[in-house]
């Protein structure tokens, strides 16, 4: 059972730490932007951050829901990305209420790990309205032959894209890395056979695909 607490720590701490230009999340932002319409309606971001992605789908959205449980979180984004369609609100998702059928889109990267995953898997059947999608970026344990071929040959590409973007050979400074690390341990990862045995009990039609840098991608429209 994950300890709130412990997470809400630990982000308000990697609140803190330096704004890079490219990471093993948003450098899926572009992809994950072109599986979300123009013009929905509603935008649910689980675990917003600081709040770069909900500024990108604001663009697309009439109104962005962006939850984080972490204050400090939720005080950057609001002066980092701010649009007046946006709303950041600090809470955790499992305790807030949505009218079912009232969504367009569920998205989360890199929070997934952190909730019980068949809960948000039959919270995005109840509330995404019909047509409305479910998209996951998170991370994976690696267990299979081609979880290891994939992830270690994102070892260059990772050098050279941080050396591209952030200037450095490694994404983080040794004091980030610290943070990073100790965060680290509270984390437990499923397996992408594992993810894909609940995907078959609860959204038999998502697409589960892995990721270059670590990740794995879950899209899933309703059609119920």
């Amino acid at each position: 059972m994950e300890d709130y607490n412990i997470v809400k720590n630990d982000f308000n701490k990697i609140s803190q730490l330096e704004e890079l230009k490219w990471d093993h999340n948003n450098c899926y932002f572009k992809q994950l932007l072109k599986l979300v319409s123009n013009n929905i309606e509603t935008c649910l971001d689980i675990g917003c951050g600081k709040g770069e992605l909900s500024f990108l789908l604001s663009q697309r959205s009439k109104a962005v829901i962006a939850v984080d449980l972490a204050d400090k979180m939720i005080e950057k984004a609001k002066i980092l990305h701010p649009n007046k369609n946006i709303e950041y609100i600090c809470e955790n998702i499992l305790d807030m209420e949505f009218k079912n059928n009232s969504i367009d889109v569920i998205i989360t990267t890199a929070t997934a790990h952190h909730l019980p995953y068949e809960w948000l898997l039959s919270f995005a059947k109840d509330k995404l309205k019909k047509g409305g999608k479910l998209i996951i970026l998170d991370l994976a344990k690696a267990e299979s032959f081609t979880d290891y071929v994939i992830w270690t040959s994102a070892f260059f590409p990772n050098i050279i894209m941080n050396l591209i973007k952030n200037g450095r050979l490694q994404k983080d400074d040794a004091h980030s890395k610290e943070v990073w690390q100790r965060h680290g341990k509270h984390d437990t990862y499923m397996t992408i056979r594992e993810i894909k045995a609940l995907v078959k009990k609860h959204i038999p039609t998502a697409i589960v695909k892995r990721k270059l840098f670590w990740r794995y991608l879950l899209v899933w429209e309703n059609h119920i």
